[in-house]
């Protein structure tokens, strides 16, 4: 499949791109830190349905299931719709959820309100990435897309120690009370402000190019290379971070909840100056070393700090989550390196596939290191020893992964 970067890209305006750009930034913000606020929130909800690890695991996991369920679907509404309509009405399922969390009483209802709020966000990194993929120039994309992650990541600071202090005060509910009515607003915003320009590109491309079929891409020798590393290489590093970084805190080092509260706020500082750092960087690393190379660079570096995770003690030990936290840029350049190898009609398609399976990976392995941390414990080994299995474990299927696409590469 060739890319169509001699395409001339609709023009657009540096005051609506701001807006354009600032909606789409608000709704990730959400979106984010929903992903990452039971790692905050974890010792609340545990204590008040009182939940097992296991089901803590479903819990967040139910979040990717209904995430990862929306990309295929997604992908097709994308290139049929265009970004604003698709997420405008799915986050209005988002703040549905988040009110059904506000109201739930028990394990079965949270967990309904977890799928509808993951299905509700399932657009909200891939509508702009699908929109900035047909509306701007190639150079262009991967910056925006960064400084999109920065406003994530700015989510995710709110929603971690911030989040705690809030459920400390008023319950661990308000939380997503206040999430819902802003997704509401949000989405408001989103149908009046963004236009159709995405929608525009889609009948001025090589003919064609638009009939690329979702089970054409599952077959292209590309997406099998990835596919393996993008699940359990990047979902395992957000299975980590979003939920498994507050219990190691506190059950390994010994931390309190508010405690690792803190330390959860430090390391998505780290990780949103990390996005801000390659956002001015990403231009010249790319022209010298290509998006690759640094997305490869990237995940060496996470990997490596999984297995140091697995056997690290003592008081500084957290210090390896913000190493982690700072190679998880370079990562994100994966999608928009992918992006440029395929037509930029299937951009829905391509990017959503991709994001399912990120998501399909972080929902197994989030799930199942709580599985596996429950059962190594009942069978009498001890909490920190059982995370120390689950993480070199993780660790080495994450290696695999990318030998994997390495392999591939070299044979291709």
């Amino acid at each position: 499949m060739p890319n169509d970067n001699d395409m001339r890209p609709p023009q657009i305006g540096g005051r609506q791109s701001l807006l354009i750009f600032a909606c789409f930034a608000a709704a990730y913000f959400f979106s984010y830190g929903l992903r990452s606020v039971n790692a905050a929130l974890a010792p609340f909800i545990t204590q008040d349905l009182s939940l097992s690890k296991s089901q803590l695991g479903w819990l967040s996991s139910a979040f990717f299931v209904s995430l990862a369920a929306m990309q295929a679907p997604l992908g097709v509404w994308l290139d049929r719709y265009g970004a604003r309509r698709v997420e405008a009405c799915l986050l209005a399922i988002a703040a549905l959820g988040s009110f059904v969390m506000v109201w739930a009483g028990s394990f079965a209802v949270t967990s309904a309100g977890r799928v509808l709020i993951g299905a509700g966000v399932a657009a909200s990194l891939m509508a702009p990435f699908s929109y900035f993929r047909r509306c701007y120039p190639v150079e262009r994309q991967a910056q925006l897309g960064l400084w999109l992650l920065v406003a994530g990541t700015g989510g995710a600071v709110f929603f971690t120690s911030p989040a705690a202090t809030l459920a400390g005060h008023f319950g661990w509910r308000s939380v997503h009370l206040l999430s819902g009515l802003s997704l509401a607003v949000v989405a408001v915003l989103l149908w009046r402000v963004v236009p159709d320009h995405d929608v525009s590109v889609l009948g001025t491309g090589r003919p064609g190019a638009a009939q690329v079929s979702l089970w054409g891409l599952l077959r292209h020798p590309e997406i099998l290379r990835v596919m393996p590393l993008s699940a359990i290489g990047q979902g395992g590093i957000i299975a980590l971070q979003t939920l498994w970084a507050g219990p190691w805190m506190t059950d390994v080092l010994g931390m309190s909840p508010a405690g690792s509260a803190s330390m959860l706020l430090v390391m998505m500082l780290v990780m949103t100056l990390g996005y801000v750092v390659m956002g001015f960087a990403s231009p010249p690393l790319q022209r010298r070393f290509g998006l690759l190379n640094i997305a490869l660079a990237g995940y060496l570096c996470c990997f490596v700090v999984i297995f140091l995770l697995a056997f690290a003690g003592g008081p500084l030990a957290w210090l390896l989550w913000l190493v982690m936290a700072a190679g998880v840029a370079p990562i994100m350049l994966m999608q928009p390196y992918l992006s440029t190898q395929f037509p930029r009609e299937a951009a829905g398609r391509l990017v959503t596939l991709y994001n399912m399976f990120v998501f399909v990976g972080a929902f197994v392995i989030q799930w199942g290191i709580g599985v596996v941390v429950d059962g190594l414990t009942q069978a009498g080994l001890g909490r920190g020893a059982a995370f120390a299995v689950a993480f070199a474990a993780l660790g080495v299927l994450q290696m695999a992964s990318l030998g994997w696409f390495v392999r591939g590469r070299k044979a291709g």
